[in-house]
């Protein structure tokens, strides 16, 4: 998966943010510290955050964004 840089970020109205990790605990606090920070660049959570759990025991939550 490719990163893009802020700039290139403005142009967009739809992102997905994620965090993964092996405790759901420290994966739900590290995606509420960046879906809060896109919030503060104008971005809205759209939708509920979403868990998998994969077969090496991680956890992956993923949060959809939208910004008008």
């Amino acid at each position: 998966m490719s990163e893009i840089g802020e700039s290139e970020e403005h142009e967009l109205r739809y992102i997905l943010v994620r965090s993964t990790s092996t405790v759901i605990a420290s994966a739900s606090n590290k995606l509420s510290t960046w879906v809060s920070l896109k919030m503060d660049s104008g971005w809205a959570p759209h939708g509920p955050p979403q868990v998998l759990l994969d077969a090496d025991a991680k956890f992956h939550m993923i949060q959809a964004m939208t910004k008008d």
